[in-house]
C-alpha cells in the first residue's frame, strides 16, 4: 500500500472510531428519536443520532466506493435524514465500508487518483478521484464533530 493510501486509512478509521465511541452506550429509542432541546421546542431543525450516522456512512460509501471505486450505488440522499436503525447496525455497516475502503486504497496509483469520477454528482466542480476521497474524509470529520456536539446535548439533558 502506498503511503497515502496506508495515511487516508489511518484517518478514517480514527474518524469512524471516534465517531462509534461516540454512539456507545446509546438506547436504540434515543439513537432514531431524540434531538436537542432547541429542535423539539420549534427551534432549529436538527437530526437525529440515527439520520446523522446514516447520512455519514452513506455519502462515505457514495463518494469512496462509487465515485472513486466505480461500484455500483442505490443511494438515497433524502431517505438518510428520516432514516432509522440500530448503533448494532451502524457499526456493522461502517466496519465493512472500512473493509471495502481498504481494498480500495491498497492498490491504488497515482494516476488512478489522476481519474474521472465515476459519478456525474461533482463533475463540475472539475474534482479527480484524489479530490473526491479528501472530501470524503473531511465529510466524515465534519459528522463526527456534530454527533459528538449532540452527544453532549444529550448527556447534559439526560443528567
Amino acid at each position: 500500500m502506498s503511503a497515502l493510501g496506508r495515511a487516508y486509512e489511518l484517518h478514517l478509521r480514527a474518524l469512524v472510531t471516534d465517531l462509534l465511541a461516540t454512539l456507545d452506550g446509546m438506547p436504540d429509542e434515543d439513537f432514531n428519536s431524540w434531538k436537542p432541546a432547541a429542535a423539539r421546542e420549534g427551534g432549529h431543525e436538527m437530526n437525529t443520532f440515527a439520520a446523522l450516522a446514516i447520512h455519514t456512512v452513506s455519502a462515505a460509501e457514495f463518494k469512496t466506493l462509487h465515485a472513486v471505486g466505480g461500484q455500483t450505488t442505490q443511494r438515497n440522499r433524502d431517505a438518510e435524514f428520516v432514516a432509522t436503525g440500530s448503533v448494532h447496525d451502524i457499526r456493522a455497516r461502517f466496519e465493512r465500508w472500512l473493509d471495502a475502503l481498504h481494498d480500495l486504497v491498497t492498490d491504488i496509483t497515482d494516476v488512478e487518483l489522476e481519474q474521472e469520477l465515476h459519478s456525474a454528482q461533482d463533475a463540475d466542480r472539475g474534482w479527480k478521484a484524489a479530490e473526491i476521497l479528501l472530501d470524503a474524509l473531511s465529510h466524515t470529520a465534519l459528522h463526527v464533530g456534530h454527533l459528538q456536539v449532540q452527544r453532549q446535548l444529550w448527556e447534559a439533558e439526560r443528567s
